[in-house]
């Protein structure tokens, strides 16, 4: 298990984080998401012999929020 911090572009209020915690835990390998939407990052927790930063990255996405990936920084 690794952790890492994420930028995610496009939250406002509580709801949004709680969506973007939700599509995030929902991948299998995923042990646990906090996003905090006042300065923008999600903390991730996972097995990344489960899963990768692109398929966290997609699911943020179809939650309608962008997860800024390390090379896009």
């Amino acid at each position: 298990m690794i952790k890492k911090r994420f930028q995610v572009k496009g939250m406002h209020c509580v709801g949004c984080t709680m969506a973007v915690e939700g599509a995030i835990e929902r991948l299998p390998g995923v042990r646990s998401a906090a996003a905090n939407y006042a300065r923008e990052y999600a903390d991730v927790e996972y097995d990344e012999q489960k899963v990768n930063e692109a398929q966290i990255a997609e699911m943020v996405a179809l939650a309608g929020y962008e997860l800024v990936l390390p090379e896009q920084a």
